[in-house]
């Protein structure tokens, strides 16, 4: 017994020591650092878009900030899209087609099923807009889709995404490819 007494002493004043320095180092700072706490980002803003317009990748226009906030996830800030799952908006048919009922329909339901597009399979499925952007949204983005990397085709006015929002009102589902290639 009296052999374990001098090592309780010791043990409990060393855990009381570091106790007490655990304590006091932190009241001083020790653990803790003022100067380099996290701060919020946003990831859009203004300087990010001038960032992006030096790019000359980067989407154009009014829609360009939807795009980066919706679109770009999948179909790339570049308009190159995810080889086998998202297709390149940069060229495309569906973007430039003259019937501009197609990319609104695509932007408000959705698209799904395997397409071929440049020779390349893809099998993505698009979310629906619909619920989340309104017809200037949507119009923007797509006028900024029709004319950036390449793509020259006109703007699309909110009256065109109101006029077929209205005409696909009791649609459900995404649309697939040979649905899209009917007439509205």
């Amino acid at each position: 017994m009296s052999q374990l007494f001098p090592f309780m002493r010791v043990t409990i004043v060393f855990v009381a020591v570091c106790i007490g320095f655990i304590f006091l180092s932190n009241m001083s700072g020790f653990f803790t650092s003022y100067k380099d706490d996290p701060t919020w980002k946003e990831p859009y803003s203004a300087k990010a878009a001038d960032a992006a317009s030096a790019n000359p990748d980067a989407p154009k226009g009014a829609g360009a900030a939807v795009f980066n906030q919706k679109c770009a996830a999948c179909h790339q800030g570049n308009g190159k899209g995810l080889p086998g799952v998202y297709p390149p908006l940069a060229g495309s048919d569906f973007a430039q087609n003259a019937d501009v009922t197609i990319p609104i329909r695509i932007v408000l339901h959705g698209y799904q099923g395997k397409i071929q597009r440049a020779g390349k399979d893809y099998n993505g499925v698009m979310t629906p807009w619909k619920d989340a952007l309104s017809d200037q949204e949507i119009a923007d983005v797509l006028t900024t889709v029709r004319s950036s990397w390449g793509n020259n085709a006109p703007a699309v006015d909110p009256k065109e995404v109101a006029d077929v929002r209205a005409k696909t009102l009791a649609r459900s589902g995404a649309f697939t490819e040979a649905e899209l290639l009917k007439p509205l």
